[in-house]
């Protein structure tokens, strides 16, 4: 009787011992990043349509019917109270404070060019929040080019900043550029480069 309570205990022990390691080994085991739940969002999916999510209106999108509708789609109390259009000799530029757009006047039936976001992108905010690994991260494309910022990449800044680099895709065509400055994500923008110098 004494053995087969002894048996009985040693089986325990051993059954709870090996509950222990198991809970250990999860433990150890790598956790999921936050990342994933963060920037769920289909980044190339929306680049390829030429849009930005945060923004109402898609590359190809009529210049007229922008600005006509633009001040529609602003929240009461903000800070945008119009929208500026600038001429230049071959180009027209509509600035809406944190986005813009940009046409060729030659190219005017085929709608905007360029969209330039500078608060709010692809679940992305602008200003020492997110690094070029969040970038890289969240589109997920394996093809880029990351590089020193050039005028090219930003043509719609007075003068290039110091401490600045580009990440760049192809994406359906169309160029997607994030411009990061002093390492944090800052502006950007989203190029027909077929309809655009």
């Amino acid at each position: 009787m004494k053995i087969s309570k002894l048996i009985a205990t040693v089986l325990s022990l051993a059954i709870c011992l090996s509950f222990a390691g198991c809970a250990k080994n999860e433990e150890k085991s790598p956790t999921t990043s936050v990342k994933p739940l963060a920037h769920s969002l289909n980044i190339v999916g929306y680049a390829e349509k030429g849009e930005i999510p945060e923004i109402p209106y898609a590359l190809g999108h009529d210049v007229e019917n922008l600005k006509e509708t633009f001040m529609s789609h602003i929240e009461e109390g903000s800070e945008i109270i119009e929208l500026i259009v600038q001429e230049g000799q071959e180009d027209v530029w509509l600035l809406g404070g944190s986005m813009s757009f940009c046409y060729e006047k030659k190219n005017k039936d085929k709608g905007i060019s360029v969209i330039i976001a500078q608060e709010y992108a692809y679940d992305f905010s602008m200003g020492g929040v997110y690094d070029a690994d969040d970038v890289i991260y969240a589109v997920g494309l394996e093809e880029y080019q990351r590089a020193e910022t050039t005028s090219e990449d930003a043509f719609f800044l007075p003068v290039i900043p110091e401490n600045s680099e580009c990440i760049k895709y192809s994406i359906n065509g169309f160029d997607l550029r994030f411009i990061l400055i002093d390492g944090y994500l800052s502006s950007v923008t989203l190029t027909d480069p077929e309809n655009w110098k």
